[in-house]
C-alpha cells in the first residue's frame, strides 16, 4: 500500500477537472443593494437630527425605540448652546412641552435652551 502512494496514480487514470476562476466585481454585485438603499432613503425624506433615547438600568445601556408616528408629530427641537457649539438635545410634539423643558433647564442647570420649529 505504501508503494501505491509513493508512486502516485498513473497518468491515464487521473481525473482532470478544470480550475474555475471566480471574478467578483463589488460594484456590479452590489448594484441592487445600492439602488434599493437609495430608493428607501429618498422615500424617508430629509434627515432630522434627533438624538437616540438611551437610559441606564442596572448598569446596562437600554436603547429606546421611537415609533415612526412620533417622529412625524415632532414640531419643535431643543438646542443647547455650549462652548463647543450647538447640540440638539431632543424634540417635542408641542410648544408647551418645549417651554417646560427650557424653563426647567434654565432654573436647575442655569443653561439656555433655544426652541426651534422643525
Amino acid at each position: 500500500m505504501s508503494r501505491a502512494f509513493r508512486e502516485g496514480v498513473e497518468k491515464n487514470k487521473r481525473i482532470h477537472a478544470p480550475i474555475r476562476r471566480r471574478s467578483w466585481s463589488p460594484v456590479r454585485d452590489l448594484q441592487g443593494l445600492k439602488s434599493r438603499t437609495q430608493t428607501i432613503g429618498s422615500e424617508m425624506g430629509p434627515f432630522v437630527e434627533i438624538p437616540a433615547m438611551v437610559r441606564i438600568e442596572n448598569e446596562h445601556w437600554v436603547f429606546e425605540r421611537i415609533e415612526e408616528g412620533v417622529l412625524y408629530n415632532l414640531t419643535h427641537k431643543l438646542i443647547l448652546h455650549d462652548a463647543q457649539g450647538e447640540k440638539v438635545i431632543g424634540g417635542t410634539t408641542d410648544m408647551r412641552t418645549a417651554m417646560k423643558v427650557a424653563q426647567c433647564m434654565a432654573q436647575k442647570e442655569n443653561r439656555i435652551i433655544m426652541i426651534q420649529p422643525i
